[in-house]
């Protein structure tokens, strides 16, 4: 099976001075499929109000594009780092191939390095 037929799946958090969002990514010329994403903790976010792990997002995408972004809205910067207990998070990510192969991976972020390069970042 050639490189070309894998599809590469990342889950990444896209964080600026005033928002926080978590992107899902094929970032490979193929197709993912049956792509699952479980985060080792809840994400909290809108003020603390909603657990965004829970959003279907996070059980199944039945089918992602490739080169595809889903960017979810997570909570403003302040809020997010009031209200996240965990800032280690790990992503057990899952996902096939047209064929069918099975491909899995683990993605770990830690985001107490954004809440420290904060302060390095004028606001706006």
């Amino acid at each position: 099976m050639s490189e070309q037929s894998v599809p590469n799946i990342i889950v990444d958090f896209e964080v600026t001075p005033d928002l926080v969002f978590v992107v899902v990514q094929n970032i490979a010329d193929q197709a993912a499929f049956k792509l699952r994403i479980k985060p080792s903790t809840a994400i909290k976010g809108l003020g603390g109000k909603k657990n965004i792990s829970s959003l279907s997002l996070f059980r199944e995408i039945t089918y992602m594009a490739p080169k595809k972004e889903i960017r979810v809205f997570v909570d403003s910067y302040d809020s997010f780092f009031e209200q996240q207990e965990k800032l280690l998070i790990r992503f057990s990510v899952s996902y096939e191939n047209e064929e069918g192969r099975s491909f899995g991976k683990t993605i770990e972020h830690n985001l107490a390095i954004y809440k420290d390069l904060i302060f390095f970042i004028q606001k706006k």
